[in-house]
């Protein structure tokens, strides 16, 4: 049984409403200033041995890949609902375990995969951890199943319901 579109794909409101802030600054305040920048650097003559112009239009390249890659992923993303209880593990929430594999704690939070950070300790809820431990209670001892089809048991220790998403960030395609 696979997991489902929404939790493997899904974007939650915070997330869409990131996506949309990021597409109105690169519209109305970033494009302006590079497209300022490679019409003056344009304006210099000689294109072809133009730093500032090649530099601009690098710029500007990314910026409108960085655009579609924000644009694709608002139209064609399901919004993901949390349906997890106010005691359970839900979206957003930072979560202590005890492994029992490493016989160690961890805090790691739960969030989409379009705000996956593994150095901050920001895990996507259909990662195997995160799937495992979506929609559980304080206490419950659960099984994670890695790809490789290995698994291990991990105890949620302690649920913190931090659903502030705001310092992550949409990560880069």
């Amino acid at each position: 049984m696979g997991l489902p579109d929404e939790l493997i794909r899904g974007l939650t409101e915070g997330d869409r409403r990131k996506i949309r802030k990021e597409l109105w600054t690169i519209a109305n305040v970033d494009k302006p200033v590079v497209l300022k920048a490679l019409n003056e650097a344009r304006a210099q003559g000689d294109l072809s041995e133009n730093a500032e112009y090649s530099a601009a239009k690098a710029k500007l390249r990314a910026m409108e890949g960085r655009e579609r890659y924000l644009e694709r992923n608002l139209d064609t993303c399901p919004v993901f609902l949390d349906s997890a209880a106010e005691d359970e593990v839900g979206m957003d929430d930072t979560v202590r375990l005890h492994s029992e594999k490493t016989d160690r704690d961890m805090t790691v939070k739960i969030v989409t995969w379009i705000r996956v950070n593994p150095l901050e300790r920001k895990i996507s809820v259909a990662s195997p951890i995160g799937s495992a431990v979506y929609r559980h209670k304080a206490g419950e001892r659960v099984m994670v199943t890695l790809d490789s089809g290995e698994s291990y048991f991990v105890t949620i220790l302690e649920i913190d319901k931090t659903t502030d998403d705001s310092d992550d960030v949409i990560n880069s395609y």
